[in-house]
C-alpha cells in the first residue's frame, strides 16, 4: 500500500495583545448614570464655587477679639488688700461737696482731664486739696466715713457724677490705701450744697445703719457761712457737732466771696430748702439725666424731710429728726 504524504503544515501568526489594551465593555446603565450626574451636579458645584468666591473677596474684616481681650487682661488691676470695716461702728461723717467732674483719664492734677465750667478754671488744685485733706482726716479717725457728694450734673460731661470723679481722682493719686479704702464712698444724687449735706446724712445711714454723731465738711472757705449758718440751721443739726474745714482756690477770693453772697447765700437765706425760683431751677438744670434718689425708702425716719417745702420759705422743719435724740 502506497504511503501517504502528510499535507504541508500552515503557520498562522496570531498577533499578541497587550493586557493594557484590552477593552472591557462598560455597562450601558453606568454610562447613563455618569452622564446624568455630570449634567445635574456640575452646575450646582459651579454655583456654590461662585458664591464661596464672592463671599471670600467681599467678607468684612473679622474683629480682633482675642487681641482686645488680651489687652484688657493686661490692664486689669491686681488684687488689693483692704482692711475690714465694721460699718455699724462708724460714727463720724466727713463730707466733700463735688464741683467739677474728673473724667477718669490722665492725671487728675491737670485741668484738661476735668469737665469744668468757665468760672471754675484754675480751681482743680483746690478740688484735689479738699480730697487730700478729707482723706487725711479719715486716716486720723478710725470711726469716720468719707463721702464724696455730687450727682451727674452736666450733660456735656456724660454720665459721670461729680462724686465718682472725686473718688477716681483719689484712687489715681494712690490715696485710697488699705486702711481707708472701705471708708471712702460716694453719694451720687446731690444737686446743690443743701442736698450735699442732707443726702450725705442719708447715705451715711444707708451704709452704717446709723445717723452721724458728728459732721465735718471740707470745701471752699468762702462758702463756710452758707453751710454753717444756713444748711446746718435748716437741718437743725447741733452746732457743736458740725465742723467746717475751708480751703480756698488761688485768685481773687474777695471776688469769689461776693459772688457767693449774691448767687447762693442770699438765695438760701430767703429759701432755706431751695424750693422756689432760681434755686429750684438750678436743681432741675443740674439733673439732665433725670435720675431720682431712693433715700425716702432707705431712711424712713426722715422720709418727709426730702420733699419739705413750707409755705413760709424760711420756716424750719419742726418734725422729729434722729440726730436730735
Amino acid at each position: 500500500m502506497p504511503s501517504r504524504t502528510p499535507p504541508p503544515m500552515v503557520r498562522i501568526n496570531i498577533p499578541t495583545v497587550n493586557v493594557s489594551e484590552v477593552w472591557t465593555p462598560t455597562p450601558l446603565r453606568k454610562q447613563r448614570l455618569g452622564t446624568r450626574f455630570i449634567k445635574l451636579y456640575l452646575p450646582i458645584l459651579l454655583i456654590v464655587s461662585l458664591v464661596v468666591n464672592i463671599y471670600y473677596f467681599t467678607r468684612p474684616e473679622p474683629l480682633a477679639l482675642p487681641n482686645a481681650l488680651e489687652s484688657t487682661r493686661a490692664k486689669t488691676r491686681p488684687h488689693r488688700e483692704h482692711d475690714t470695716v465694721d460699718f455699724g461702728q462708724l460714727t463720724d461723717l466727713v463730707l466733700v461737696p463735688g464741683h467739677g467732674v474728673y473724667m477718669g483719664d490722665g492725671s487728675p492734677l491737670h485741668e484738661v482731664n476735668w469737665f469744668l465750667l468757665h468760672e471754675q478754671q484754675g480751681e482743680v488744685g483746690a478740688f484735689m486739696a479738699h480730697i487730700a485733706k478729707a482723706i487725711e482726716i479719715v486716716k486720723e479717725h478710725d470711726s469716720a466715713l468719707l463721702l464724696f457728694s455730687g450727682g451727674k450734673t452736666r450733660m456735656d460731661a456724660g454720665a459721670h457724677s461729680e462724686a465718682q470723679g472725686y473718688w477716681t481722682a483719689a484712687d489715681k493719686m494712690g490715696w485710697l490705701t488699705r486702711d481707708v479704702y472701705h471708708r471712702v464712698m460716694t453719694e451720687e444724687f446731690a444737686r446743690d450744697s443743701y442736698e450735699n449735706v442732707l443726702f450725705s446724712i442719708a447715705r451715711f445711714h444707708e451704709i452704717t445703719g446709723n445717723y452721724p454723731d458728728r459732721i465735718t465738711i471740707v470745701g471752699f472757705d468762702f462758702k463756710r457761712e452758707r453751710f454753717l449758718d444756713l444748711h446746718r440751721h435748716a437741718l437743725r443739726y447741733p452746732k457743736i457737732r458740725f465742723n467746717y474745714v475751708g480751703i480756698n482756690p488761688p485768685g481773687d477770693v474777695a471776688k469769689l466771696a461776693r459772688a457767693e453772697r449774691a448767687n447762693a447765700y442770699d438765695l438760701f437765706a430767703k429759701d432755706l430748702y431751695g424750693c422756689e425760683g432760681k434755686l429750684k431751677q438750678k436743681k432741675i438744670d443740674r439733673n439732665p439725666f433725670r435720675v431720682s434718689h431712693g433715700y425716702a425708702k432707705s431712711c424712713p425716719e426722715i422720709a418727709l424731710f426730702f420733699d419739705y417745702c413750707p409755705a413760709n420759705p424760711t420756716a424750719v422743719y419742726d418734725g422729729d429728726l434722729p440726730w436730735l435724740s
